[in-house]
């Protein structure tokens, strides 16, 4: 056995140019695969490092506790980057602190973030005019999820809830931290800290890269494959037996696909050393948390070896039962037709889970017939060729290159799919990923924010009258308060509002003709449903059982925000019976026109009243919006049409490298070198033509029983997956290139190619 080893051995390393050609390309491949397996699933441990630390700084409240520590977290932006501010308030000598803060600031005092320290030695004044207090520590690395967080702790002199109105988590003390987070997938998070979603995308992630890789590996451990195949019949043919001349071509694919692994495997370790400061979209790493378990290398690593083993040894089991037809390049078999019902019954299953059937059950269907579709589209190539091949030579007086080829396809059909099979199965991957991105755009949890140009209502809370002085000064912008009143009418609960009349009509749109004046109490009819109007003859009774004053007139209003509800009256702040009401809750609406005068309006609330929280849509990018679903997408099918786009090129270049031999055989007999290269061509063409078609026809397929999974408009889904058909004849282009270019600089032939193997 040693000596077959050796064998092995002797033909990695040396068998000439074409063998040395074929050990580059197969140990780039390996080297690529493992450094790119390494590199996704370094995201999950960059994910999990990042949610232990945001754990570790997570407060945890307590609703009756000792502890006099008030925290609460307002989230702000600057620019694109979020930023969160924690208030501090009842700091005592023993009380607890997260991690990264060496000690907690007095009132006026910041500890902040190196980022955010940053922006401030800069003079950048959207970070200056947010902290006016001095900064007197800095957060250090295990306090924070990443290089570039902006983070800022900024202490009060409150004692007790931080919230007037305190009915969460918020106003209670703390008594510790490493508490859990809370999730949500999308652009509006209950905290930024949205991590979970990233297992989830870095798994999505690993598939977009696997799949072409597995192709990619494969075509990488075949390159050469009729070479190979002629050599191993010939250690038939001297007498070695099949398990033999299967351990000299283990061991040779062996040591080539783990010499490129172990490059890929260095590759992966220098480089993660030196991430820190990159990014993708907006996510941003330490370079110590780009981090693989050694037992998960190792199984990577060997799971690539196997893989390049097992293509090896399983496509030369021809050369070892027929080793005879091998060597005198005998014809192939015809491919059966069954290799189509793995595709038919795979699109069935899509058009099957359209039909009105138990949910899970629809899932499961469609989820089979995706990945079913998408491995069967190789194994349904070699039919599609040959038939392909048989209608094409039928055509009446074809050109001699044209007959050439598809005289090649028919004689050895599973050549060309081979060359293809990675173009085709990355359109399909590309479809799938642009028909869900699609569904993450339309769906309204993960919708992008409005543009700048829309007018946004704000809602601040913890303000004083000093702030809302303040910020009136804005210009362009709204700002108006309102208190909420509970009261009982016939014994039912509802509530009335009290509020000034400039107010009232910043908050809703009065009929025409109708008009506010304070003093008044007024009924209100605001169109809600399920509100009615206030009659005549119902009596509204205060919390203290003191009854309203008859209303003066019925105002007929409509919101001017949607997030604004009524009551039953408007009881003006100037009437006489607003002194006696009891409120229940005062609301303050701040409304702007663009996100440039919510940034003025945010930088106002930071530096004049630290605890105090504007709330709405900010523009703030958290969690797993689309705009990072995107981008996490747009790097996967990078990285994947470049993987299908090398396994395409190494295949051809091989192909043709191996073909010389029998194109020498043809321009002795005066064929031309035009008319070769053309049969070179449309050798891989045509296959790569019907393949993409295929391609593009499943995933329409696909697209359609999603839509009517859905009940989504199918016409929509079709419009929005248009740019699969412009990436089809872009791969149908590039793949002619890649064909042609090789093909037409490997034609220089003489009689010195007859005499080789």
């Amino acid at each position: 056995m040693t000596r077959w080893v050796r064998l092995g051995l002797r033909l990695s390393l040396g068998s000439g140019r074409a063998g040395l050609l074929r050990t580059g390309l197969m140990s780039t491949g390996a080297a690529l695969g493992v450094f790119v397996v390494l590199a996704c699933l370094a995201t999950v441990s960059v994910a999990s490092a990042q949610l232990a630390r945001a754990e570790a700084r997570t407060p945890v409240h307590t609703e009756r506790a000792a502890s006099a520590l008030h925290l609460l977290d307002i989230d702000d932006v600057i620019g694109s980057r979020p930023l969160r501010r924690t208030a501090v308030a009842g700091v005592t000598a023993g009380a607890p602190r997260p991690p990264g803060v060496a000690a907690w600031p007095r009132a006026g005092e910041a500890v902040v973030s190196p980022a955010l320290a940053a922006l401030l030695a800069e003079g950048d004044p959207r970070a200056s005019e947010r902290f006016p207090q001095q900064v007197v520590g800095m957060i250090d690395r295990t306090g924070l999820v990443a290089p570039d967080e902006l983070r800022a702790y900024v202490g009060t002199d409150r004692q007790g809830p931080l919230l007037d109105n305190a009915g969460g988590f918020r106003g209670w003390p703390v008594t510790g931290f490493g508490d859990e987070l809370q999730y949500a997938i999308g652009s509006s998070t209950a905290v930024p800290d949205a991590f979970t979603p990233s297992r989830l995308v870095a798994v999505v992630f690993a598939l977009f890269v696997l799949v072409p890789f597995g192709v990619f590996l494969g075509v990488c451990a075949r390159l050469s494959a009729t070479t190979r195949d002629r050599r191993i019949a010939a250690l038939r043919l001297l007498g070695v037996s099949a398990r033999q001349a299967t351990v000299v071509n283990a061991v040779e694919t062996g040591v080539v696909a783990g010499c490129g692994a172990i490059v890929g495997l260095l590759a992966f370790l220098g480089l993660a050393r030196m991430s820190e400061g990159w990014h993708v979209g907006r996510l941003h790493w330490f370079a110590a948390d780009v981090t693989v378990p050694p037992s998960l290398i190792c199984l990577v690593v060997g799971l690539v070896v196997l893989f390049a083993v097992l293509v090896g040894v399983l496509a030369i089991g021809t050369a070892l039962a027929k080793p005879v037809a091998v060597r005198r390049d005998a014809p192939a078999p015809r491919p059966s037709a069954l290799r189509a019902v793995p595709l038919l019954l795979s699109l069935a299953a899509a058009l099957a889970a359209t039909l009105d059937l138990d949910p899970d059950t629809g899932i499961l269907l469609f989820t089979a017939a995706v990945l079913g579709t998408g491995l069967s589209l190789p194994f349904v190539l070699p039919w599609l060729g040959y038939g392909l091949a048989g209608l094409v030579r039928r055509i009446p007086r074809s050109p001699v290159w044209l007959e050439l080829a598809t005289g090649r396809m028919r004689h050895a059909p599973g050549v060309a799919p081979r060359l293809v099979a990675s173009l085709t199965v990355t359109v399909y991957i590309v479809g799938l990923a642009l028909l869900g991105t699609s569904l993450f755009i339309n769906d309204r949890n993960l919708r992008l924010e409005p543009s700048s140009g829309e007018r946004r209502m704000l809602s601040l809370s913890n303000g004083d009258d000093r702030l809302v002085e303040a910020l009136r000064t804005l210009s362009d912008v709204d700002v108006f308060s309102v208190s909420h009143v509970p009261v009982r009418v016939n014994g039912d609960p509802s509530n009335i509002l009290v509020a000034d009349c400039a107010d009232f009509a910043k908050m809703y749109v009065l009929a025409a003709g109708q008009s506010c004046v304070d003093g008044n109490v007024y009924r209100l009819d605001n169109g809600f449903a399920g509100r009615g109007v206030l009659a005549a003859d119902q009596l509204v009774l205060t919390s203290a059982g003191v009854p309203l004053p008859k209303p003066a007139g019925t105002l007929s209003v409509r919101p001017r925000e949607d997030t604004w509800s009524g009551g039953l009256l408007l009881v003006t702040r100037r009437a006489p019976a607003a002194d006696s009401l009891q409120v229940d809750l005062t609301s303050t609406g701040v409304v702007v026109p663009n996100l440039d005068r919510a940034d003025q309006a945010l930088r106002i609330v930071s530096s004049t009243s630290p605890t105090a929280v504007l709330e709405g849509d900010l523009g703030i990018r958290q969690g797993y919006d689309t705009d990072l679903l995107v981008t996490l997408l747009v790097v996967g099918l990078a990285i994947s049409f470049a993987l299908s786009v090398g396994a395409f090129a190494a295949a051809a270049v091989d192909r043709t490298m191996e073909r010389r031999r029998d194109n020498a055989t043809l321009a002795v007999v005066g064929v031309s070198r035009r008319t070769t290269t053309l049969g070179e061509i449309a050798f891989g063409g045509l296959p790569l033509a019907i393949g993409l078609a295929a391609a593009t026809l499943a995933t329409l397929v696909i697209a359609g029983s999603l839509g009517a999974v859905m009940d989504a408009p199918i016409s929509v889904l079709f419009t929005r997956m248009s740019p699969v058909l412009w990436m089809t004849a872009a791969a149908l282009l590039v793949g002619l290139g890649l064909l042609a270019v090789p093909a037409w600089v490997a034609q220089r032939l003489t009689t010195e190619y007859l005499r080789r193997p």
